[in-house]
């Protein structure tokens, strides 16, 4: 019920704006709610995030994003909990302005703050509360790479409606990891 009164909403505003004068815009302001998959995509949650594109010409935009993820896996005995918050310095790419204007690639950097625990659930004690002889608990601050494919699924001089599939990684010892890769819905407004 509650997707079905979000979607609603979404397209009533976009209704709203579609009726507006004609205009040629290139900013955009968006926000977004992700499913997050984090690590192997055992652990699963919600995320939200939101950017700001600044386009610099027809084919290329700056965009910085601020985005926050959590999630967590409870079963056999055992519970995992993974959260990220980061920000990122992106350019965007639209390929074909004129032919394919909806489709859109964003490469860049990233900061995140990840936060992973995991450990078994043991007995409950006298209180109700569940007790755990073996917890591990780790907090990294991680630079590295991001990397998402944008389609307007509705497009109008003055709002877009679209998919965003994202891939976060992450430079530690060497290597790059992959540390979370998310897929969601967007709305933005153009000015």
């Amino acid at each position: 019920m509650k997707n079905a009164t979000l979607l609603i909403g979404l397209f009533l505003l976009y209704g709203s704006l579609y009726g507006q004068d004609n205009i040629n815009t290139k900013n955009s302001a968006r926000f977004g709610i992700n499913r997050a998959f984090f690590g192997a995509g055992d652990v699963i949650g919600p995320g939200i995030y939101g950017e700001y594109s600044y386009s610099l010409n027809d084919y290329f935009a700056l965009t910085p994003r601020i985005m926050i993820a959590y999630g967590n896996r409870k079963g056999d005995g055992h519970y995992s909990h993974a959260s990220s918050f980061g920000t990122s310095l992106s350019i965007r790419i639209t390929p074909l302005p004129r032919l394919l204007s909806r489709l859109k690639f964003d490469f860049g950097g990233l900061y995140h703050r990840f936060i992973d625990t995991y450990g078994n659930i043991g007995q409950k004690d006298q209180y109700g509360q569940y007790f755990s002889t073996y917890t591990y608990y780790y907090v990294e601050n991680l630079f590295g790479l991001i990397g998402s494919l944008n389609i307007n699924v509705i497009e109008s001089k003055k709002a877009e409606i679209g998919l965003r599939f994202d891939t976060l990684t992450s430079f530690t010892e060497g290597y790059f990891n992959c540390d979370s890769w998310q897929t969601g819905v967007y709305v933005g407004l153009k000015f």
